[in-house]
């Protein structure tokens, strides 16, 4: 029996069958196994992570294998390996065929292989590192910064404590959010008549990998971008920017966005994933010195984890919400909500004009009230 991966929007793998619960049973007993399979979420990434750390990904890109062939290429225990592959191939990563000596045969899916790839453009080894390296201790500590509030020794909240070294790894493996949000946002702002120009100039705070700006700039030819962010990053988004073939019209600058002066004529300043790691404080003090960048009849766009209380039951609430719990865990930031940015915008002179969804996040677009 031949039984493929799933498709990359299934995304979710059942492992309880609820259909066989008796008819009106215990109520306790159900929500005990709807716990437990949460609890037990912790398998996936430990099955994940130890197959990158072991190359069983970077191996089965080269074609289908058995565990036999794995085992022995990788230097592994024939038994573990099995284990391992068969794991993966419940959580859907691999798929798994009867070859005809009747040993199964796992297959890596085309759409994966740049996933694990350290250098694919939407590759996740940045986060399988910064999970190891970050977020895995990290989350033993979150009943500690429940009781304390992860807050400074003066008792303020304080900023994201991400090191510049983790954020290096961390920002290559985030990528993939970036064609969604971008379609989004380009659709946005032709919607409220936003439009390219070759005056047009945006600056990308933050820019990390400048994956956004440097897409935006696909979707507007004339559209001229300023990545701005520290000095080990900005050769990453150089790079990147050479690879998808805008580096003419894409240059960075080495920026401490706090204190250094971004011009004022900017027609639109793009934040990724720049918001949650803030204070109210410090997002406060960002959108004052935000609507001084920005031209007469500019855009500001947020991307961000962003919460609508009037869509609670929403995909990008709850994920936001739990990304929030992340942020805790990591010792600083939240996920804030549409009144809190509504709320800064307007001390800032500005307004909100639309917020869209993304698979994951919204997007908030404001302007000058």
């Amino acid at each position: 029996m031949n039984t493929s991966a799933t498709t990359a929007s299934a995304n979710h793998t059942p492992l309880v069958d609820t259909a066989l619960f008796p008819e009106g049973g215990d109520g306790e007993v159900r929500a005990a196994h709807r716990l437990y399979e949460h609890l037990v979420g912790i398998w996936a990434p430990g099955v994940v992570e130890a197959a990158q750390d072991l190359g069983a990904f970077a191996a089965l890109t080269e074609g289908p294998a058995t565990a036999a062939q794995l085992s022995e290429r990788l230097g592994t225990d024939l038994r573990a390996t099995r284990v391992l592959l068969d794991g993966l191939h419940a959580y859907d990563v691999l798929g798994r065929a009867r070859g005809e000596d009747g040993q199964p045969v796992y297959s890596l899916p085309p759409e994966m292989h740049g996933v694990f790839a350290p250098g694919g453009l939407y590759s996740l080894a940045g986060k399988i590192t910064h999970d190891r390296n970050v977020a895995w201790d990290a989350w033993r500590n979150l009943a500690e910064n429940v009781r304390s509030g992860a807050r400074t020794s003066g008792g303020a909240q304080q900023l994201n404590q991400i090191s510049e070294e983790d954020y290096t790894a961390l920002v290559r493996g985030i990528n993939f959010w970036a064609p969604p949000i971008t379609q989004v946002l380009a659709e946005g702002l032709r919607a409220h008549g936003w439009t390219s120009g070759a005056d047009r100039r945006m600056i990308d705070v933050g820019c990390g990998t400048g994956i956004y700006s440097q897409l935006l700039l696909n979707e507007f030819p004339e559209l001229r971008a300023r990545g701005l962010d520290v000095e080990r990053i900005v050769p990453i988004a150089q790079e990147q920017a050479k690879r998808l073939g805008v580096a003419d019209r894409f240059r960075t600058e080495i920026c401490d966005f706090w204190n250094d002066d971004w011009g004022n004529d900017s027609s639109l300043a793009l934040f990724v994933n720049i918001f949650h790691l803030q204070t109210p404080e410090s997002a406060h003090e960002l959108l004052l010195k935000t609507s001084k960048s920005l031209a007469e009849d500019g855009v500001i766009a947020i991307a961000d984890h962003i919460v609508d209380e009037d869509e609670d039951g929403s995909t990008q609430n709850k994920f936001s919400r739990l990304f929030a719990a992340s942020m805790l865990a990591t010792g600083g930031g939240d996920a804030f909500t549409v009144q809190d940015y509504d709320q800064w915008l307007a001390d800032a002179g500005l307004r909100r004009i639309a917020l869209l969804d993304a698979p994951m996040h919204r997007v908030l677009l404001a302007g000058h009230a």
